[in-house]
């Protein structure tokens, strides 16, 4: 099992991105504050305001490069900058609980930004601040409106995210479920369409994908409650295997990219990269694809190509969008293998790119927990031993190790016998690394494996320490369709 020292070591190579971005929340912050503040004291011609101002406009535009739009929200007494929480640090203490309490005396949520506004813009946002001071029913629609009429309209005034109670949280989770599945499924009918329809690169459309895996990254940004975005991966289908098998590498990705803490833009690359890694299957005849027995020997060459047949498939989309190099180093490469010693071989070796080595692991990990005839079915902690032993070779250590700590020994999605002889779903991996054999499950049977009202356990909790897991099982043994519960 990977150590704690060695998730630490993987977070500091992987998410300094993640890092950068909540020093640059914090900044903002900080600089708000003082804007806030000064506001009150002095006006807005007197010459205290331009450096801050300009310091303010500097931190946004840096954000909304990396982010393309922004929203710092107030949840209690929390900040979050785009779902991500902004711990409190203690040199930024007094900046974060003012910000606070000025958002909180005028019952607003907080602002989004989708584009970097000026320095004057924000000079307007100020102005709209010292007209609306207090709380009132119509304090967000008030506050809107000055920001309008101050020239900041680009700048929205958000509503307050209040705790949901059990009634509203079940509705919540309920709706979460069908975007989940609407998203999932926006995504398969475009993986669908453009492997079965399309004859060109130019048809491949791109701005399609882009929302659905934009949708996913949402997703990744709104988990708890026993939703965990990784457990869409437990759609399986025997028929049509190589379409759902691309969604779930995309879902997978997504879900382990976020985790690794990287920024949501980059998440959303990461997922388009992901959509796009076996495209070059489009040129691999359907009855190939779908094969259900054994594939022959030039039939496997085929398939072996598809790296290449990708790359040339998408190479002409560089003239649309530069971005594209992202989708043809990981469609080329996701084969490549870590020490590069797998196929294409290319003349010139480099180094396998990051989204190229995440995808790798996560399109190894879904292929082998897929039932076929002409495969062996590995359960997921079966699979997640043999990824560990390519680790080095054919996967990035670091990767490897990260990715068992973020999916938990028993993945989400995994059908697990409980010491009672209970069986239950897993729904969400524990985060902490010397907990992850005690995830968050969904019981579903009683000890003679019959079904049951479905309960939610978290596995560490002192409470349930007589339900710790023996094992995983293979739940079409049991009728037991994982996806349900997960989903």
């Amino acid at each position: 099992m990977p150590s704690s020292e060695d998730l630490s070591a993987t977070r500091q190579a992987v998410s300094a991105e993640g890092r950068a971005f909540l020093t640059e929340v914090r900044e903002l912050i900080q600089q708000l504050a003082v804007l806030i503040r000064n506001s009150y004291l002095h006006d807005l011609t007197n010459e205290v305001f331009a450096e801050p101002l300009q310091n303010a406009q500097a931190a946004l535009e840096q954000i909304l490069t990396g982010e393309g739009s922004f929203k710092l929200e107030r949840a209690g007494e929390e900040l979050y900058a785009n779902g991500a929480r902004v711990g409190m640090e203690l040199q930024t203490m007094q900046s974060y609980k003012y910000l606070l309490g000025e958002l909180a005396r005028r019952d607003v949520g907080g602002f989004g930004f989708e584009s970097s506004p000026g320095v004057s813009q924000l000079a307007g946002l100020l102005r709209a601040l010292t007209r609306v001071r207090s709380a009132t029913d119509e304090g967000v629609a008030l506050l809107n409106q000055a920001l309008a009429e101050q020239g900041a309209g680009e700048i929205k005034a958000l509503p307050t995210r209040e705790e949901p109670d059990e009634g509203v949280a079940e509705e919540v989770s309920q709706d979460r479920r069908q975007r989940a599945i609407q998203a999932y499924q926006q995504a398969l009918d475009f993986i669908r369409e453009s492997m079965t329809k399309n004859e060109s690169p130019a048809q491949l459309n791109v701005r399609q994908a882009k929302r659905s895996v934009h949708k996913l990254v949402d997703l990744s940004f709104d988990e708890g409650g026993g939703f965990s975005l990784a457990g869409l991966a437990a759609i399986k289908a025997h028929h049509g295997y190589t379409f759902n098998h691309i969604v779930n590498v995309c879902v997978l990705a997504i879900a382990f990219g976020q985790r690794l803490g990287l920024r949501r833009a980059d998440l959303a690359r990461l997922g388009l990269a992901a959509l796009y890694h076996d495209m070059g299957k489009l040129h691999v005849p359907l009855d190939v694809l779908n094969s259900m027995t054994g594939l022959s020997d030039q039939a496997w060459a085929l398939m072996g190509n598809h790296t290449v047949f990708a790359a040339r498939t998408l190479f002409p989309l560089l003239e649309q969008d530069h971005a594209t190099v992202d989708l043809i180093l990981t469609a080329l490469q996701h084969h490549y293998g870590f020490k590069g010693k797998r196929y294409p071989k290319l003349r010139v070796r480099r180094r396998q790119e990051l989204f190229a080595r995440i995808t790798s692991i996560v399109d190894t990990f879904d292929a082998m927990t897929t039932k076929r005839l002409y495969q062996k079915l590995y359960l997921p902690d079966e699979a997640l031993a043999v990824i560990l032993e390519g680790s080095g070779t054919r996967y990035d250590p670091l990767l490897v190790k990260a990715f068992i700590n973020c999916m938990g020994i028993y993945p989400v999605g995994s059908t697990v016998l409980l010491r009672t002889g209970e069986l239950a779903v897993v729904v969400a991996s524990n985060p902490a690394p010397e907990k992850v054999h005690q995830p968050v499950v969904k019981r579903v049977t009683d000890a003679a494996k019959r079904p049951v009202a479905v309960s939610l356990l978290d596995l560490s909790q002192p409470s349930q320490a007589g339900q710790a897991i023996i094992k995983c099982v293979d739940p079409d043994d049991h009728g037991i369709n994982a996806a349900h519960f997960v989903v």
